[in-house]
């Protein structure tokens, strides 16, 4: 990455929150602009007028998705410093990220002082992580799960969800007091079964109950 301010080529198909993310990033010094895409095809097609310093890319996109359009810039500018955006906090994914040549995976919870030190870390030709991806590759469980047998631990963030499940909210009433979008919170509710190696959220119940993950 250059050490002038930076361009950077923001991909989220959430308007508000990209444009939250942008305006945040926007207030940090190094920052010089941030264009934002609805989805990755545009950004890339973007690619041909002016190359960005950095690009940051939501996972969870329709079109290209987080995933398709890092292997597509990697391809064709494999020099491009790409920053993963996610609310998912599963291990698979952020090791696939980094494999595919992301330098870093943020969480979309993460706040200014993390994103200016991950624009610092990128800058110097590091890597980052943000806490809670680094909390997921550490391997650090969120709860005890000592009757329960899980494929992969639970985030902070599945355990709230897991939570507002058992208290028998729908996905609307969790996003509602999460700040998330129903698709979102239905994500996380797919992640959770495949934890808990169940198809039905009863079952997805009773296993959390049993586990004592909820009280």
């Amino acid at each position: 990455m250059t050490n002038q301010p930076l361009l950077i080529y923001l991909a989220d198909d959430h308007r508000l929150i990209g444009e939250g993310i942008a305006a945040m990033l926007s207030n940090i010094e190094t920052v010089e602009r941030v264009e934002i895409f609805p989805n990755g095809k545009l950004l890339f097609k973007e690619f041909n007028k002016q190359r960005p310093d950095l690009v940051i890319l939501d996972i969870e996109m329709p079109e290209w998705d987080g995933l398709t359009t890092l292997r597509e810039i990697k391809k064709a500018y494999p020099d491009t410093c790409v920053l993963m955006l996610s609310m998912l906090e599963e291990r698979s994914i952020i090791e696939e990220c980094l494999s595919l040549g992301a330098k870093g995976y943020m969480h979309k919870d993460s706040k200014k002082d993390e994103f200016q030190l991950a624009l610092e870390t990128l800058r110097q030709g590091g890597q980052f992580l943000s806490i809670e991806a680094q909390k997921v590759m550490e391997g650090k469980r969120m709860a005890s799960t000592a009757q329960v047998e899980l494929t992969e631990p639970l985030t902070q963030r599945e355990l709230e969800i897991l939570k507002l499940i058992c208290d028998g909210c729908t996905s609307k009433e969790i996003g509602e007091q999460l700040f998330l979008s129903p698709r979102t919170v239905e994500t996380h509710k797919t992640h959770l079964m495949q934890k808990f190696n169940v198809h039905s959220t009863g079952k997805l119940i009773s296993l959390a109950i049993k586990g004592k993950l909820v009280k």
